[in-house]
């Protein structure tokens, strides 16, 4: 599916917040390798030496985190995410663009909730020194920050989507093009 603007995620916004979000998908790669790995050292384990990785389950649980979480805002830079057209679609071309920004001012103002409390749960395990309970004893902050870091990301990229779409709709209603964005 084409993103709504034309433009590829590596074009779009601040040159800082491409980076993040390139490093971002980057670490959701190395995530979910590392959930096969531990995954296939478990099934070869068991069924080889009849041994397994301890606390296996909690790991892939966390680092599932990172695989979901730390590439929304590159799907989002490139407005690849899931969106339902069943009205929007015979609305005419030209309300495209308000469209755009009632979705991207709607999403991130309902993600701050959300990101405030991913900040509220990792402060409270970082301060408490919270860990799970299990053979290794893996402390519960890591998985907590990725999902802080993802999601602090994720707010950001709507709120640049938010002001592109501002001057798209201030250009329509002005009759004139929008300026460029500002890149860095």
């Amino acid at each position: 599916m084409e993103p709504l603007t034309g433009t590829s995620p590596e074009n779009r916004g601040p040159w800082i917040l491409r980076k993040l979000e390139g490093a971002l998908v980057t670490l959701s790669i190395c995530c979910i390798l590392g959930i096969c790995v531990i995954i296939n050292v478990t099934i070869f384990g068991r069924l080889l030496f009849g041994i397994s990785v301890p606390d296996d389950v909690v790991m892939v649980r966390e680092l599932m985190i990172g695989a979901v979480v730390l590439p929304l805002a590159y799907v989002a830079a490139g407005r690849a995410h899931i969106a339902v057209e069943v009205f929007t679609s015979y609305m005419p071309e030209s309300w495209q663009p308000a469209l755009n920004l009632l979705g991207s001012l709607t999403g991130s103002l309902m993600l701050l909730p959300v990101l405030y409390g991913g900040y509220l749960d990792f402060e409270s395990v970082a301060s408490d020194g919270a860990y799970f309970f299990g053979e290794l004893n893996l402390p519960e902050w890591p998985g907590r920050l990725i999902f802080l870091v993802g999601y602090i990301a994720f707010v950001l990229r709507l709120f640049v989507l938010t002001g592109e779409d501002a001057r798209a709709v201030f250009s329509v209603l002005t009759g004139r093009s929008a300026p460029p964005a500002e890149e860095g």
